[in-house]
């Protein structure tokens, strides 16, 4: 017979499953992804024709995270101390196209109180300052419409602050049809998805409608057809995870989100994360690491690493942003 505590365990977590709605998720097919029969032959055939991106970096707080969630200490090289707790940034991006459009890429974190509980159990502590909040600052850049939302998954620290820029701009949602998925599922927080953060209504579009077959990442997703804006699948932090590659006139701009959470993830392969398929995490790192040797130039922006965020700026221009290899 199970113990009382079991029993009393398992009936919180059913409780608090059984309270896990969500707002309706509608599906709709609106970007103009480049066709299967006009893909390149090569990322150089890309890096020919680059397109003039505006990115703006809004720094929306930090979260605390926990020994062994933005890497895996026990891989070999990797040096002491890398897998400590500490407070690291929690970005959101905003890029617009030469043609108008504009597009967000994650949310960050909610204003005001952002912390947040997974499972009545797990604890994820952050910390912000008023107007820190991604459409605070939108608002101070008087950016009045917004196309897309890019959801390279639905953590809190990407995604909680995803209701209030619903509220203002509904723009379509863009996420793997495997993250979708796990949303929309009753144990999305066995995923790490907080159900009240996704309370309000959204249009979802999945970038697998626009997935093709591209040389050393697989499948990679052209939203606006002309080269400029790509989303990349790179499973294993979560199901559907993407990471993404910008082709600006600027250089090209190769953003891991949370595939490599820190220079060391990537450069060690050394995923971390609650929750994680690490094999397959492993995997999307080591065609990461190929693409970038395919594009001369590039410059890498991971997803959490506090070196590339140093000072107080909450706002600042892609541009200024280096590797830190």
């Amino acid at each position: 017979m199970r113990s009382l505590a079991t029993l009393a365990v398992a009936g919180t977590l059913a409780t608090a499953l059984a309270a896990c709605d969500i707002g309706d998720i509608t599906d709709v097919r609106d970007a103009s992804w480049r066709a299967v029969d006009d893909a390149p032959q090569s990322w150089a055939d890309v890096l020919a024709a680059p397109t003039d991106l505006k990115v703006t970096a809004f720094v929306t707080g930090d979260v605390f995270a926990g020994g062994g969630v933005l890497i895996d200490p026990s891989v070999e090289g990797v040096p002491d101390g890398l897998g400590d707790d500490q407070w690291v940034p929690s970005i959101s991006y905003l890029v617009t196209h030469p043609s108008g459009q504009r597009v967000l890429l994650d949310s960050g974190v909610r204003a005001g109180k952002c912390s947040y509980q997974i499972l009545v159990v797990l604890d994820f502590p952050c910390r912000n300052k008023p107007g820190q909040d991604v459409v605070s600052q939108l608002a101070r850049d008087d950016v009045e419409t917004l196309d897309y939302l890019i959801a390279t998954h639905f953590h809190g620290d990407h995604a909680s602050g995803l209701g209030p820029v619903l509220a203002r701009y509904d723009p379509v949602v863009i996420a793997s049809a495997a993250e979708i998925d796990a949303l929309r599922s009753p144990f999305r927080e066995t995923q790490g998805y907080r159900y009240e953060q996704f309370a309000a209504d959204m249009r979802v579009e999945a970038a697998d409608n626009g997935f093709i077959d591209m040389p050393h990442i697989g499948r990679a997703a052209d939203l606006f057809g002309d080269g400029a804006v790509w989303l990349l699948a790179t499973p294993g932090h979560t199901p559907g995870h993407m990471s993404v590659f910008l082709n600006a006139t600027s250089g090209p701009i190769l953003m891991t989100f949370d595939a490599a959470h820190l220079e060391a993830t990537y450069r060690y392969n050394a995923p971390g994360g609650l929750g994680a398929d690490l094999e397959v995490a492993s995997d999307s790192i080591s065609k990461l690491t190929a693409l970038a040797q395919a594009l001369p130039g590039v410059r890498l922006v991971y997803g959490h690493e506090p070196a590339q965020w140093s000072g107080d700026a909450i706002r600042r221009d892609l541009a200024e942003i280096q590797s830190t290899e």
